[in-house]
């Protein structure tokens, strides 16, 4: 009888800050650095460097994990939110975008008002932690959201947020105000206390006032707006800019109410036609038609 040998897997070994750690080939293929590095040296047995800012004990959990198929890092769901950080660090230098993903999620759940600074601070300026950067500068946003209530507009004295947000660049501040959850008005609001302190970043402010939906806005709003502008010193060619557009923003909103009422008036004229439930239960409603 034949004999059928079954060959054991590959095994490769993790240099960690001069110590090994055994590893099996599916560590090696959940990061795309570990790949590169095995395909570059397909003959050589030495083991494979890990740069020094990854602790031993983080390499000691990520093998383990992945060894377990612990691809939700239940592994990691006591450890403090620095451990995480210097975790989702050490996975997105290492390529493992599986668990970097995870690890985003489990840092945006710790955020909150006592550490988000602490996150912001230690990511910004990491390119591949770009998502995580965001994630703090959504809390901001929701939190200046509460603060203003139903106004979409936030006074100097109840934002507990500026004397952090005035202090960013221009490219993280153009990131905050693109948030979804920020009204236009308030927008501007978080724009015009940057400029208190920005004034002489006059290309970087024109293109943060074209972030603002000025279509949303009321007359009365775009008029305080514009008053505003008037005394930052843009410039006279970028405040005719802004002019123009706020010109055309106003002709798009005149438009679209225009085809709502002619709307409404060609449904109560041919209601007959068309059953008037059947036309606001198709997805978007009305508006819709407004958008083709």
């Amino acid at each position: 009888m034949t004999s059928i040998s079954i060959l054991p897997p590959p095994s490769f070994t993790l240099l960690v800050q001069g110590r090994l750690i055994p590893c099996s080939r599916r560590v090696i293929a959940c990061s795309s650095l570990f790949m590169d590095m095995v395909e570059l040296v397909e003959e050589d047995t030495s083991p494979i460097p890990i740069p020094t800012f990854i602790s031993r004990q983080i390499m000691l959990d990520l093998v383990e994990m992945v060894e377990k198929g612990d691809w939700e890092c239940a592994h990691l769901i006591l450890v403090s939110l620095s451990y995480l950080l210097d975790f989702l660090i050490a996975v997105d230098f290492l390529g493992c975008e599986r668990l970097k993903s995870v690890l985003e999620e489990k840092v945006k759940y710790k955020l909150c008002d006592s550490n988000w600074r602490e996150v912001f601070y230690y990511t910004k300026n990491i390119l591949g932690l770009d998502t995580t950067t965001k994630h703090t500068l959504e809390h901001i946003s929701t939190k200046l959201v509460e603060l203003a209530g139903g106004k979409d507009s936030l006074s100097v004295e109840c934002d507990p947020y500026q004397e952090e947000y005035v202090q960013f660049t221009p490219d993280i501040l153009k990131l905050t105000l693109k948030n979804k959850y920020l009204g236009n008005f308030l927008r501007f609001c978080i724009l015009r206390n940057w400029v208190y302190e920005n004034s002489e970043e006059k290309g970087e402010i024109f293109e943060m006032l074209l972030l603002i939906q000025y279509k949303e806005l009321e007359d009365s709003k775009v008029e305080e707006i514009v008053n505003e502008v008037e005394t930052w010193g843009i410039g006279k060619e970028r405040l005719e800019s802004l002019n123009k557009v706020i010109k055309s923003a106003k002709k798009e909103r005149e438009l679209e109410s225009l085809m709502r009422k002619k709307f409404s008036k060609e449904i109560q004229t041919h209601g007959h036609f068309l059953n008037h439930d059947m036309f606001f239960e198709i997805p978007g409603g009305p508006d819709v038609f407004l958008e083709m």
